[in-house]
């Protein structure tokens, strides 16, 4: 009996053990060409999980080279720099957020452009391309909102298993790839600030725009994008369609923070996945924040929108009404104080980097000054720290406008912003306990999960690597559905012309 038992725990074990071998030490390809280092900084979480657990990844992307904590990184050489050098000065975003909503859409897609046509140019992926065709991928893993330029590769790699993630948040960016549908009624465009709900006027409107930006991406943008890659490399396969063969998608969503979007089974929401457990701060930070007896405020545009790149008026706004409350210190994210038009108050305190985090799990933190950018407004609801947004562009608005619903913060525009409408709001969120009350609340709602988003997307990402090979059994029928028929407009077409028949015939009786 006792050699019975070892022998079916043997066999357990070799059928365990070859398992793992095929869901551990997977050759993954992870290309991540968004221009935003936030949106690296997520997917860099992502990735060092998946290497922590096993896989052997490499990341084709524009800002890390070399091999950190067992990834191996491949930088597309002077991507950055050289959209940098095609710009005459800083980029003003609080310009680029004044546009109206196509606008936004067209600079978006004409960035998108920029960084496709620079990096199937760069010598990092011209010689990936040409030297990795005997290379073994076993899944490709995509930042899908950098547009699908660089799955070029799939074809090199004979076309394995594609998964999408992404560090944002909404569902109608899957449409095009993936087929999900959007609900243009309910939910405003990403870059359409708008308050809600959406009066009828404005959902016409909202319905135009979203119906538009598919349109546009599929007429325009697309066709733009395959030439381009079709003129380097000669390729019959359109980047555009490779981005359909996508099995699932990871987004950052699923927080609470977004609205209430219908979506498919093959799009898992990870929101929050890039926060880490909190680290004790630096001694010089320990110090300020002891000498601050009424507590302390964090000061952050992110980082596209840095501060130092803000007109100098609106800058002395800010200052003027940090030194008018000299009771609160102020810790404020600025690459460089030479770019300020005044002397800061002796309560304000600058860094290039703060550990933004780690401060905002303090318990002497009263307040986070936010320009909305998801990550940073994901970590101040993961900390519950109430927050006074100045949203500058693109979907900064409607995250800085889901708090404001959600009773955690206030809201003022950078463009008209005045120290003493300032003053009044930091008082007001600082002083009032309702808004940490609605923050903490919100806080332990987003804690509350039955694993880490982190764990789900390396467990759905495991998944697909063990049943990608079972194509039979997906069903991606969505994406080969024309967007008429899946929105059943065709139909209500055919009813409405049955209708006026109808109504015709009875006229002429």
């Amino acid at each position: 009996m006792e050699s019975k038992v070892v022998v079916i725990f043997s066999i357990w074990a070799v059928l365990f053990g070859q398992l793992a071998t095929i869901v551990r030490g997977a050759n993954i390809l992870y290309i991540s060409s968004v221009a935003s280092p936030s949106h690296f900084l997520w997917s860099q979480r992502l990735f060092e999980r998946l290497a922590e657990v096993g896989h052997n990844v490499t990341v084709v992307n524009l800002y890390k080279e070399g091999v950190v904590r067992g990834v191996h990184l491949l930088k597309l050489d002077d991507v950055i720099a050289d959209l940098d050098s095609k710009e005459d000065d800083e980029e003003d975003y609080v310009e680029f957020g004044q546009l109206n909503p196509f606008e936004m859409h067209v600079s978006f897609a004409e960035l998108e452009l920029q960084v496709c046509e620079l990096a199937i140019r760069s010598t990092t992926f011209r010689r990936l391309f040409d030297n990795s065709r005997n290379s073994q991928i076993d899944l490709v893993i995509h930042d899908h909102l950098a547009g699908p330029c660089l799955l070029a590769l799939m074809p090199v790699f004979n076309y394995p298993p594609l998964i999408l993630a992404s560090a944002y948040n909404r569902i109608s960016t899957t449409s095009l790839p993936m087929g999900t549908l959007i609900f243009p009624g309910f939910i405003p465009n990403q870059v359409y600030d708008i308050d809600e709900p959406m009066s009828f006027f404005n959902r016409c409107f909202n319905v135009v725009l979203s119906c538009w930006e598919i349109l546009f991406k599929e007429f325009v943008y697309y066709p733009k994008l395959d030439k381009l890659v079709k003129t380097a490399f000669n390729q019959s396969d359109r980047v555009s369609d490779l981005e359909k063969r996508a099995l699932l998608a990871i987004l950052n969503s699923g927080t609470l923070l977004e609205h209430p979007e219908p979506t498919t089974k093959n799009v898992i929401q990870v929101g929050g996945l890039h926060i880490k457990p909190t680290k004790p701060l630096p001694t010089d930070l320990i110090k300020i924040i002891d000498s601050a007896s009424e507590g302390f405020v964090l000061l952050s545009l992110g980082t596209n929108a840095r501060s130092d790149s803000l007109d100098s008026t609106i800058l002395i706004e800010i200052i003027s009404a940090m030194n008018a409350l000299s009771n609160i210190t102020f810790l404020w994210k600025l690459d460089s104080e030479n770019c300020l038009p005044v002397k800061l108050p002796h309560n304000v305190f600058t860094s290039a980097w703060f550990p933004q985090n780690d401060l905002l799990a303090h318990p002497k933190i009263r307040l986070f000054i936010i320009h909305g950018g998801l990550l940073s407004t994901q970590e101040a609801v993961w900390h519950g720290v109430p927050i006074v947004g100045l949203p500058i562009y693109a979907d900064q608005f409607g995250n800085v406008n889901q708090l404001i619903r959600k009773g955690v913060g206030r809201r003022l525009s950078i463009v008209n912003l005045k120290s003493h409408q300032f003053i009044e709001v930091l008082d007001d969120v600082i002083h009032s306990e309702s808004y940490k009350e609605n923050a903490m609340q919100l806080s332990r709602l987003l804690r509350d999960r039955k694993v880490t988003s982190l764990d789900d997307a390396v467990w759905s990402i495991e998944w697909v690597l063990r049943n990608a090979n079972t194509s039979h059994v997906w069903n991606q029928s969505l994406v080969n559905l024309g967007f008429l028929q899946k929105h059943s407009y065709d139909v209500v077409a055919a009813f409405v012309c049955i209708l006026m028949l109808i109504a015709s015939i009875l006229l002429l009786v």
